[in-house]
């Protein structure tokens, strides 16, 4: 496994605005990570996601202004209108290059909303100001980073005979926030505005 921190590495103090999935209302996703809380904490080399700053990052967006910001939420509301709530279901978790991560599916409604916030922010604040588009969106959810490089074959074998239940919700809003780097430790932020699904249909 390779270092995150090495190559997510912000500028000190800088801030940059981000659309999520939360899961601040979500018992089951809480228990789901505290179920791989005793595992992650016997390996130094992780720096375990604290509960409350669970997420799941959907597009990565960049520093913004106030009024950018508001602007970028304000195009999100039309492009997210006609996308109804859906279920997702999150697990198993797994090892990867530079941390442990339970997917998140079905991968086709997320990489729907993907596309619909990318669109909307690009309209904002222009296609070549964001971090490149990837052929494939990958939704998952961040249980720790790790910190160095090192051997993690042991810790996926663990993870392997580790299945709590996976959790499942519904996934009715995004949210855009304003996010923050607390370096070789986790991410803060506050919320810029939160964005519903399905408004559109609702109101016909």
């Amino acid at each position: 496994m390779r270092d995150f921190w090495e190559t997510h590495h912000w500028p000190e103090g800088e801030r940059r605005a981000h659309w999520h999935l939360l899961f601040e209302d979500q018992p089951a996703v809480h228990d789901f990570a505290r179920a791989h809380a005793g595992l992650l904490a016997q390996h130094a080399e992780l720096s375990p996601v604290p509960v409350e700053w669970l997420h799941a990052t959907l597009q990565s967006v960049g520093p913004l202004t106030a009024e950018t910001a508001a602007a970028v939420a304000d195009a999100a509301r039309p492009a997210l209108a006609g996308i109804e709530p859906f279920e997702i279901e999150i697990g198993p978790a797994q090892a990867i290059h530079n941390g442990i991560v339970p997917a998140i599916y079905p991968e086709d409604r997320i990489s729907e909303l993907y596309w619909a916030l990318r669109r909307a922010t690009e309209s904002v604040v222009g296609v070549d100001t964001m971090p490149k588009a990837p052929e494939r969106f990958w939704p998952h959810l961040s249980l720790a980073y790790s910190g160095a490089q090192w051997d993690h074959d042991e810790l996926t074998r663990a993870l392997v005979k580790l299945r709590p239940p996976r959790p499942r919700m519904t996934v009715t809003r995004a949210v855009l926030v304003d996010q923050e780097q607390a370096w070789r430790d986790k991410y803060t932020w506050t919320v810029i505005a939160e964005v519903p699904l399905g408004e559109g249909r609702a109101q016909t």
